[in-house]
């Protein structure tokens, strides 16, 4: 017999997979989404550096990690269990603001590029944008900077 969270946990993944459904969402977007979008952040001028210097080798596990970090984001089906934070801190030096910026709106265009619905893209805009401030937050946040 299954347990009542688990029965919400089931139904919650359910009603994520139908939502993302209607929007268009499914599995070979976000690979699409995650291929493209990195492709572009390797080449742009502002963000390929920084990238470069936390992915030096083979990207295809950081690729994977991001597959399965949007799956979890979209579907929630439970497919990641990172701790993103760590890794970000470790570049608070090399990163402001404006690298974020930068990042969302590459994250957008890719999306328009890759013929996201736009019920679709404002989904994982939303989605992307909330991580942002949240990442920011955590990084560029003091309290006491206007005291």
């Amino acid at each position: 017999m299954s347990s009542p969270n688990h029965v919400r946990v089931t139904e919650a993944r359910l009603a994520a997979r139908s939502e993302a459904a209607a929007m268009g969402v499914t599995a070979e977007l976000i690979s699409d989404l995650v291929e493209t979008f990195y492709g572009h952040i390797r080449s742009d001028e502002m963000l390929g550096p920084v990238f470069a210097g936390a992915i030096p080798g083979d990207w295809g596990p950081h690729l994977a990690t991001m597959k399965s970090f949007w799956s979890a984001i979209m579907f929630h089906d439970g497919g990641y269990a990172g701790r993103p934070m760590p890794a970000h801190v470790k570049l608070k030096a090399q990163i402001s603001p404006d690298h974020f910026d930068r990042w969302l709106g590459l994250f957008g265009q890719t999306l328009d590029e890759i013929g996201a619905t736009p019920a679709a893209k404002a989904a994982f805009e939303e989605r992307a944008n909330r991580i942002a401030a949240s990442f920011q937050a955590h990084l560029f946040y003091d309290p006491y900077e206007n005291s």
